[in-house]
């Protein structure tokens, strides 16, 4: 059912992240590399290493030397002047807050190293492939359901939850050869789906979790030398171990069928050396929260500056980790004096810091497949054309029944009880407007979905994970968190605005791959990266305004007005028939650049203006239904599965999937936990995930 995300023309192309296609020539070694140097280590590799440990050790020592000279500070290491306040200070919080980070800095950057090569990803890592989600899913479950866990140990169920998000990529892409694009997306909605889960609890167990998501957004605060002293051993273990597979994983650079061939299994060491990045990544996540990225940035960046082997990615990356956390924990400890105590999470600081990255590391991505030497996978599933009307009448009669049943069958004080038809004028002030809404956001995510697919050639893809919903929620987070005062029309705008920036970006990022596929899809991971760092500083704030922008970034529909509903309700007619104008060149995309072109289609101004149509769809949305809904990756799915394999029904039936389906998540979302409610686009995001896991593990079947 879920096709490729792109194929290439042959495996030796595919290699992007072998270190043959990225190592300088000789000539260029002899000119790079002095005499006396190692070959394949270029000068500007150490230094910079050094300059990033000097910098984050000058800036975290900076705020203390008021208090205590150079020599204070580095005796605070191991001992202190019980008389001197300052010492005391630099002892239990300054020195231990520094050695935590270094730490686990140099844990993430070597753990993150090794599931880059384990899977031949240059920008996989714990993050992206779902395990800090996985683990505070985790440690939330064991917070409302098995306390006694907790107090035994936190890294049990943090690792647990670890397992089960990296079991689930594992398993929907093995037989995909861990295909870069694919491995990440599936990640990344597997982060969205447990993201979901944890907010969901988060919305109905908020007094029992309140703490948890603050400690969750990730902060290194320490007041003695307990945990850094529970941690060490435990990290260096680890880390250990993963340095004793280096030989076997260089193995995996030529290929599964060729590292089989030398004897290596292949197959078990992926997973022993995934589930040793998994006990490292939850182990620190169980501890200081997320603060992850440093376990991208730190290879990506090792990569960036030279570092051709895999020995010298694992040491380097390791040493790059501990300066980066280290320099984003001091950045974390500016800014939270800089807005007045408001805490500022070492999670944000670190997203913030591994974004950019992320974007220099797309430019090393190609549109690959397979791993180098991996067979090419399984025909993807095509089911049988059916008929339009047979389609567009059964979504239409579920939505017709969920619009009678949402305005007559309701549960109230006394109960269940029908609402007539002659009372449904009253009924529509608190029923009507929001099932509207809901409504006309299906239908624009429906077509932007199928947009979005069409366009890219990957059937993976929806405005979630593109990034647009993305680009409107952030710049909705960053007006509450400079404490703007706008109404309904203003956010409106500025969720507009937010996903027109995360087009521009988008284009700006695609352009040298004259906006193939997956360079966008990929572009949309670094977008979410900086709106989950957005949301991280938002519930590290707490307070009435975050938790009101909570429940609208997971699809709060009662927020909406008549008003508001009836003027989306316009804007989506004017976008429907501009959507029609669109057929043509999303049925000539698919073929290919060269026959579109030879076709009269200009590709590039074609992709471009279809992108603009798509956001402008997107945002309509979002500000409706929030960003993560996955009804964009859904609609057209459920339009496929039902036949509809042309461009033209498909738009038709995916917006009638989309309207049906967030009209049915608006209602039981109001329903089935009466008196409570849930947003219908975080019930929709549950559902969505779900269907995203079924679809993806259909994927090759023949």
């Amino acid at each position: 059912m879920f096709a490729s995300t792109s194929h290439s023309t042959s495996d030796s192309n595919s290699d992007s992240t072998s270190d043959s296609a990225s190592a300088p020539t000789s000539a260029q070694r002899s000119t790079r590399h002095p005499t006396g140097q190692p070959p394949g280590l270029p000068r500007r590799l150490p230094l910079a290493t050094l300059l990033l440990w000097l910098l984050a050790l000058a800036t975290s020592a900076l705020p203390m030397l008021p208090q205590a000279n150079l020599t204070t500070l580095v005796t605070a290491f191991w001992s202190y002047d019980s008389s001197h306040y300052a010492s005391v200070m630099a002892h239990f919080s300054w020195a231990p807050r520094i050695a935590v980070a270094i730490l686990i800095g140099c844990g993430l950057g070597l753990a993150g190293a090794v599931t880059q090569q384990v899977l031949g990803n240059p920008i996989a890592s714990p993050t992206t492939l779902g395990v800090e989600a996985g683990g505070q899913f985790g440690v939330t479950l064991a917070t409302l359901y098995a306390p006694a866990l907790l107090a035994f140990s936190p890294d049990l169920a943090a690792i647990a939850g670890g397992l089960l998000a990296i079991g689930l990529v594992i398993a929907l892409t093995w037989r995909l050869g861990f295909s870069p694009v694919t491995v990440i997306l599936a990640g990344l909605v597997i982060t969205f789906f447990m993201g979901a889960l944890n907010m969901g609890f988060l919305l109905l167990q908020g007094e029992w979790l309140g703490n948890l998501f603050i400690w969750g957004a990730g902060s290194l605060v320490q007041n003695n030398w307990s945990q850094f002293l529970e941690l060490w051993p435990r990290v260096l273990v680890l880390g250990i171990a993963l340095v004793l597979l280096m030989r076997p994983l260089e193995l995996l650079q030529l290929g599964s069928e060729s590292a089989h061939g030398l004897g290596a299994r292949v197959d078990a060491l992926r997973l022993l050396a995934l589930f040793l990045v998994v006990l490292m990544s939850a182990t620190v996540v169980s501890r200081v929260g997320v603060v992850a990225f440093v376990g991208l940035a730190a290879p990506v960046l090792a990569r960036l500056l030279g570092a051709r082997t895999l020995r010298s990615r694992l040491a380097w990356s390791t040493l790059l980790g501990g300066g980066l956390l280290l320099l984003a924990d001091t950045l974390a400890q500016w800014a939270t004096t800089w807005g007045n105590g408001s805490l500022v999470p070492t999670g944000t600081t670190t997203a913030l810091i591994g974004g950019p990255i992320i974007l220099l590391a797309l430019r090393g991505v190609n549109n690959t497949h397979h791993m180098p030497g991996d067979p090419s996978g399984p025909a993807s599933f095509v089911p049988r054309r059916r008929p339009t009307g047979v389609a567009a009448g059964i979504l239409l009669l579920v939505l017709l029944t969920t619009i009678i049943a949402a305005m007559g069958w309701s549960p109230g004080i006394e109960g269940w009880r029908w609402t007539p038809p002659a009372d449904w004028a009253d009924a529509w002030n608190w029923r009507g407007p929001r099932l509207l809404a809901a409504i006309t956001a299906g239908v624009a995510l429906g077509l932007a979905g199928t947009i979005i697919q069409r366009m890219t050639g990957n059937v993976m893809a929806s405005p979630e994970v593109l990034g647009i919903s993305g680009g409107s929620a952030l710049v909705m987070v960053a007006m509450v968190l400079l404490g703007a005062q706008v109404g309904r029309a203003g956010q409106l705008a500025a969720g507009t605005l937010g996903a027109a920036a995360a087009l521009m970006l988008l284009m700006l990022l695609a352009r040298r791959h004259r906006f193939a596929g997956n360079q966008l899809l990929l572009g949309g991971v670094a977008l979410y990266v900086f709106m989950d760092a957005g949301l991280r500083l938002v519930m590290a704030s707490g307070g009435t305004v975050a938790a009101q922008l909570l429940n609208w970034m997971y699809g709060s529909t009662w927020l909406v007005s008549e008003s508001e509903a009836l003027a989306l309700a316009a804007v989506m007619t004017v976008l429907i028939a501009v959507t029609t104008l669109a057929v043509r060149a999303l049925t000539l995309l698919p073929l290919g650049e060269t026959p579109a072109s030879s076709l009269g289609l200009n590709v590039q101004r074609a992709r471009i203006l279809l992108l603009v149509l798509a956001a402008v769809l997107t945002a309509a949305a979002t500000v409706v239904i929030g960003p993560l809904s996955f009804v964009g990756l859904m609609a057209p799915h459920l339009a496929r599965v039902m036949g509809q394999q042309t461009v033209g029904r498909q738009l038709v039936t995916a917006a009638l999937a989309g309207a049906a389906l967030l009209a049915l998540a608006d209602y039981l979302a109001r329903v089935v936990l009466y008196p409570n409610q849930l947003p219908a686009g975080l019930l929709a995001a549950l559902v969505g995930g779900l269907y995203f896991l079924w679809g993806l593990s259909r994927h090759g079947r023949r």
